[in-house]
């Protein structure tokens, strides 16, 4: 309780003093204010433009109306390509399809927009239904390929029919498809047409026959070719039969020896909050994302994503902030020296009231400990103060057309960050900070 009472007497000893000497604290106040908006306003500018610096290099190419070309800036594509290494066998996918579709977004760290997996065999023929014995002597209708693709019938217009329903029977039982407009188009195909898809598998001494009743379940057109969940192209899909992802994992591939041709897991993930002092870790963790997955497969590829621009990015976003604190070192010196000054005549003034109170038997840690007090309390305004004043100075800054000039038009996010918090910190504490010597010195009897 008598701690209690003690830093309560503290407390009320250095209110008393801050309104005994109201010009003096108000000039000091005014002083850390503009040092710690200053000092605020130089990283929080510079935060705003390598953001917008960041943005414009991930996000590559834009048209003339300013919109982005090709990809979302922040898009992932992990692949599988059974061209390049060979095919893959379901369950050799199934732990990194685990990763890729629940944990990556968590280890990568940022917010999630949309999330495709696409599954597909190799290349079938495609030819009428009717019974007979196909070879490789017999042209096919087409070459095909059965697909999946998650959440596909939020992205798609059915023209004709309904999606698929779920086919999980023998290798006699009817497979329900979708084909696209183009494909139907150039086979003539009508919804409820019955087709057989035909491949073989060889192993080294035989040859199996593999077929397929087809049915045309829906024919479908993309919605919006140019949306970003089209990972590829939508003509891409042209020979597609998309089965659902259930149709695809226990009726298609079990009888193609459960091998996976292409595998594609797409994150789009929004990284429009990311800072300068973000993309360090957000590398590490794209990079950690990437070798988790080669580990899980041997030949799984990150084939896109923002690590190259990001890399660019990261070599060139020093040399800003240097250059404006280079710029800045003499207005910074002259509001330091102004404060120094006034704390000083502060000290001067208040020596008699020092010595009085150590005469009553005040200790030097509570002298002390009312410095530190009062030392909080202007930093503490200056920090209220100063840190949405720095916000209107970085603003003012963006605003720069030419010398004199601030007519431009700023698109700028302007935020604080944590480093710009550690400045101002830094700017509020040092020329507050006291010393026992100052505080605790007896001026001559």
């Amino acid at each position: 309780m008598s701690t209690l009472l003690r830093f309560w007497a503290i407390f009320v000893v250095t209110v008393k003093r801050l309104f005994a000497q109201r010009g003096l604290v108000l000039a000091t106040s005014v002083g850390v204010v503009a040092a710690v908006a200053l000092t605020m306003s130089i990283p929080i500018y510079s935060d705003a433009v390598y953001q917008d610096i960041l943005q414009n290099q991930v996000s590559g190419e834009t048209n003339a109306a300013g919109q982005t070309v090709g990809r979302p800036p922040f898009a992932f594509m992990y692949r599988s390509v059974g061209a390049w290494s060979g095919a893959v066998s379901w369950e050799s996918l199934k732990p990194v399809d685990q990763y890729l579709s629940q944990k990556v977004s968590q280890d990568i760290g940022l917010p999630t927009e949309l999330f495709a997996r696409y599954l597909k065999t190799d290349s079938l023929k495609l030819f009428p239904a009717e019974k007979g014995t196909y070879d490789t002597t017999q042209e096919p209708l087409a070459w095909i390929y059965f697909s999946s693709l998650n959440d596909i019938e939020k992205h798609i217009t059915i023209l004709e029919g309904s999606l698929p329903v779920v086919s999980t029977g023998q290798a006699d039982s009817v497979v329900e498809v979708m084909i696209s407009e183009e494909r139907a188009t150039m086979l003539g195909a009508q919804v409820g047409e019955m087709y057989t898809a035909y491949t073989t598998l060889k192993n080294e001494q035989t040859t199996t026959p593999v077929e397929y009743p087809v049915r045309i379940a829906a024919i479908w057109k993309a919605t919006d070719p140019k949306e970003d969940y089209w990972f590829y192209s939508s003509q891409e899909f042209r020979d597609a039969l998309l089965v659902p992802e259930q149709t695809f994992s226990e009726r298609v591939i079990p009888y193609l020896n459960s091998q996976v041709y292409l595998a594609v897991w797409y994150w789009v993930m929004d990284g429009s909050n990311i800072h300068s002092a973000d993309v360090p870790g957000l590398l590490g963790r794209i990079l950690f994302s990437s070798q988790t997955a080669a580990t899980l497969l041997a030949n799984m590829r990150l084939d896109i994503s923002p690590l190259e621009n990001l890399a660019k990015y990261l070599q060139l976003s020093r040399s800003l902030t240097v250059f404006l604190y280079a710029f800045s070192i003499p207005l910074l010196l002259m509001i330091l020296t102004f404060i120094s000054l006034v704390v000083d005549m502060s000290v001067g003034q208040r020596r008699n009231e020092i010595a009085v109170l150590r005469s009553r038997g005040s200790t030097t840690a509570q002298l002390v400990g009312m410095a530190i007090l009062e030392a909080l309390l202007l930093g503490l305004v200056g920090m209220l103060i100063g840190t949405p004043l720095a916000q209107l100075v970085a603003q003012f800054f963006g605003k720069a057309r030419s010398f004199l000039d601030f007519s431009a038009v700023s698109n700028l996010k302007i935020s604080v960050t944590r480093e710009s918090l550690r400045f101002g910190l830094v700017a509020a504490a040092g020329p507050l900070t006291p010393t026992p010597k100052s505080t605790a010195r007896r001026p001559p009897m």
